[in-house]
């Protein structure tokens, strides 16, 4: 007896009118594609700028700190040295040297009124121009305490180096929606020495 052939197996002639359909949702996904590795690429950078600044405030702090034992001196510990040390940090991301907000603003105004200078901070504390860094040195949580020259017998104040960014995304379309974004860095440390 005879096995009939399979009534599942039948083939199909395409559609020569429907060529043109894989293009358009390929264009389509495309861009929603460009949008995704770019939002990602500027939440990446954002990262690696935030702590570029969290280093350069540290290592500004660290320097200020230093003691002289010896000489029973602070030789870092003013506003000079400090910015010296925290532009070099910026730079090895290629960041812009740092403006310093010092004499006049040396703590900037926080708004939730805590009195150690801590973010959050006033949107006027911020650069007004994108991918800038301002850097305010706060010597004893006082302000308008500044040292233009090396400061002595300073052991044990609290020395809080502030750098504050505007970050300017890369991707126009996310510029467009959000704009810019504010970075805060500070780092408290305390004076060595007497």
């Amino acid at each position: 007896m005879p096995v009939p052939s399979p009534p599942y197996l039948i083939l199909k002639t395409p559609h020569l009118h429907e060529g043109g359909q894989s293009l358009v949702e390929f264009a389509v996904s495309s861009v929603i594609l460009l949008l995704l590795v770019g939002g990602l690429v500027d939440i990446g950078r954002s990262i690696y700028v935030s702590e570029a600044l969290s280093n350069a405030a540290r290592e500004g702090a660290r320097h200020g700190a230093w003691f002289q034992a010896p000489a029973q001196s602070h030789p870092y510990l003013y506003d000079a040295e400090i910015k010296l040390a925290v532009d070099a940090e910026l730079a090895t991301i290629s960041l812009p040297a740092s403006v310093l907000k010092n004499p006049g603003t040396t703590c900037p105004t926080p708004t939730d009124g805590n009195t150690v200078h801590n973010p959050p901070f006033v949107s006027s504390a911020y650069p007004a121009t994108a991918n800038q860094p301002w850097l305010y040195i706060c010597y004893n949580n006082t302000p308008g305490l500044d040292f233009t020259s090396p400061a002595t017998n300073q052991g044990q104040l609290d020395l809080n180096v502030i750098v504050l960014y505007t970050y300017g995304p890369l991707t126009p379309l996310v510029k467009s929606q959000f704009g810019v974004f504010q970075v805060a860095a500070n780092e408290h440390m305390t004076v060595q020495g007497n």
